[in-house]
């Protein structure tokens, strides 16, 4: 009987260890998962992409990260966009023609430094909100060939002091997704003033400092950054887009 008493003695004992690691190591769990006004925690995948509010305090109970987050299916969505669907929020919803291209914008920050915020107003400024897109999908009158070839048109520009048109050869894209990517790889060309706008931008991240750079080189008006930053001011596209930013998730 005293070693049967000792045996369950011991038992209770080694119980008791395990139940006091179990509940320190339950603690630490729920501190890393404890998101309530700090950053978002940055679960990394090398596959997936996640756009996502960096708003929190908006978690939801099922741990599925946050509300208002972008995922690969938005920019899948974006990429299977048609011209007259942009078009039509253009002209109805211009805070969703925005958001419509906000995940390509982000990701072409992530890997080109250019402001989300300064490619949004771009690209409502260059096509007159999605009427005038060159081909269908260049939102941005970037001039030379794209993913889908070229197309020849005629254009007003500011060149000796006046408007004056002019035929010209400009990129035709295969979705709005590749327009965007296109539009960023534009500030990777070697112009003084793109790669003074990208370091200034990297380091004050001012998106209006930016336009007022990198402006006279990216087109003739010499109203151009007067008019991206009343697009900007207007539809608070700054703050817009800082409400979001790109992770790495789970599968």
């Amino acid at each position: 009987m005293t070693q049967i008493g000792s045996f369950f003695s011991s038992l209770v004992n080694d119980f008791s260890i395990i139940r006091k690691s179990f509940t320190s190591v339950s603690d630490r769990i729920s501190k890393l998962l404890c998101l309530k006004n700090t950053e978002t925690t940055i679960l990394k995948s090398p596959d997936q992409l996640f756009l996502t509010s960096r708003d929190s305090s908006k978690v939801n109970n099922n741990f599925s990260f946050l509300d208002n987050s972008f995922t690969n299916n938005d920019i899948d969505k974006l990429k299977r966009m048609k011209p007259s669907e942009l078009k039509k929020l253009g002209q109805s919803d211009k805070i969703a023609f925005f958001k419509a291209l906000l995940p390509a914008a982000l990701e072409s920050e992530r890997k080109y430094g250019v402001p989300a915020s300064v490619t949004l107003a771009q690209a409502a400024l260059e096509s007159g909100w999605g009427k005038y897109a060159i081909g269908g999908y260049n939102i941005f009158g970037i001039k030379g060939s794209g993913s889908a070839g070229s197309t020849t048109v005629r254009t007003r520009e500011f060149i000796n002091g006046r408007y004056v048109t002019i035929t010209d050869r400009f990129a035709k894209y295969s979705n709005f997704y590749d327009a965007i990517m296109a539009h960023g790889r534009v500030y990777q060309a070697d112009y003084r003033s793109y790669q003074k706008g990208l370091e200034k931008y990297s380091k004050n991240k001012n998106p209006y400092e930016f336009i007022d750079i990198v402006a006279k080189t990216y087109a003739t008006s010499p109203s151009y950054a007067s008019k991206i930053k009343s697009i900007m001011k207007e539809y608070d596209l700054v703050n817009l887009t800082k409400n979001y930013s790109i992770q790495q998730v789970l599968n």
